[in-house]
């Protein structure tokens, strides 16, 4: 109930970014574990042409993504992947036009293993203090705009 009252005290925007984050988390979440990843490449590399205008500051709205893809991550039942987490928020970014790229890496870990992850990046500044692709090597990059590795 507590969940409830606390999302009807948010704002109406950030309401509607919960739900898109919501639905968005659910059906990445369904489509990794039931669909090919060549079909969700294809589909997240496939649209318009993004261009972005230079000069105008985003700052905000990407925390607010930010904060509903987390958001909506912790509220869901099951533990939300960063690949999930890391489509939800590109696509929403995207869909704002904010120039967004979604990185997947990996690195060895200390048992000899390999450590995967994923994560959105703006190139805008818009980032935590260390970096959460820090460590790993790059090996996809979707999406064009402000970030060039």
């Amino acid at each position: 109930m507590r969940r409830l009252v606390r999302f009807w005290s948010l704002p109406k925007d950030e309401r509607r970014l919960l739900r898109e984050a919501g639905i968005l988390l659910l059906l990445s979440h369904a489509c990794i574990k039931v669909v090919a990843f060549k079909h969700i490449d294809r589909f997240l590399r496939a649209g318009r042409k993004d261009h972005f205008e230079s000069g105008i500051v985003h700052d905000e709205e990407i925390k607010l993504v930010r904060r509903s893809v987390s958001r909506a991550a912790n509220i869901l039942p099951w533990r939300s992947q960063c690949l999930s987490r890391s489509i939800a928020e590109f696509i929403m970014l995207r869909r704002r036009g904010i120039p967004a790229v979604m990185f997947a890496g990996v690195r060895f870990s200390g048992d000899s293993s390999l450590d995967a992850h994923a994560w959105v990046d703006t190139g805008l500044g818009v980032t935590d203090a260390r970096s959460e692709g820090a460590g790993f090597t790059t090996v996809m990059s979707i999406g064009t705009g402000a970030v060039e590795r």
